[in-house]
């Protein structure tokens, strides 16, 4: 790695590497804090290559993934979209940086390219949740002027056993 990267929206070409760097970061993130057979069938759900090309442009309140890319490698990635459940509010969908890419500020960068994202499209809040127990980014998105606001159903579609019941809501009002 360089030790530069920049922001850009990410292309279909990204798909494969947007799928490769959630996979590894959720491996490292949510490894003490769900089961493996959880941790597996959420990565096959959310971070499957064939999703993350479906999922790469934007769309009606889903602003499309945006990749932090050093020399021509994805480092990490962000989706941000309106919120589904309240109407003045965004969404952090997925925020990952890579194991091997982290503590170099690509993260907070992201989150600033979110908050962007948010006030073009007149949000007046930006949402994100963490699984309860990852003190690594509940740190990371105080340090980023989030807050807790709350508690909600984890979205599991892929199987709830093995995992936790709640997510924590933290909130950037902007």
């Amino acid at each position: 790695m360089s030790g530069t990267f920049v922001i850009r929206a990410a292309s279909e070409a990204d798909a494969a590497a947007i799928a490769a760097v959630c996979t590894r970061a959720s491996r490292v993130a949510y490894a003490d804090l769900v089961t493996g057979d959880y941790l597996d069938r959420m990565i096959a759900h959310f971070y499957g290559t064939d999703r993350m090309r479906q999922e790469i442009a934007p769309s009606p309140g889903w602003f499309g993934f945006v990749v932090a890319v050093d020399g021509e490698e994805v480092v990490g990635v962000a989706g941000t979209g309106q919120s589904a459940q309240h109407p003045e509010a965004c969404e952090l969908f997925a925020l990952y940086v890579d194991p091997a890419a982290q503590r170099r500020g690509i993260g907070q960068r992201l989150v600033a390219q979110a908050v962007a994202a948010c006030e073009t499209a007149g949000a007046h809040r930006l949402d994100v949740a963490v699984l309860p127990g990852n003190l690594p980014a509940i740190r990371f998105y105080e340090a980023c002027g989030f807050t807790v606001a709350g508690e909600r159903a984890i979205y599991a579609p892929f199987g709830p056993h093995g995992g936790p019941e709640v997510a924590l809501i933290y909130t950037r009002h902007l």
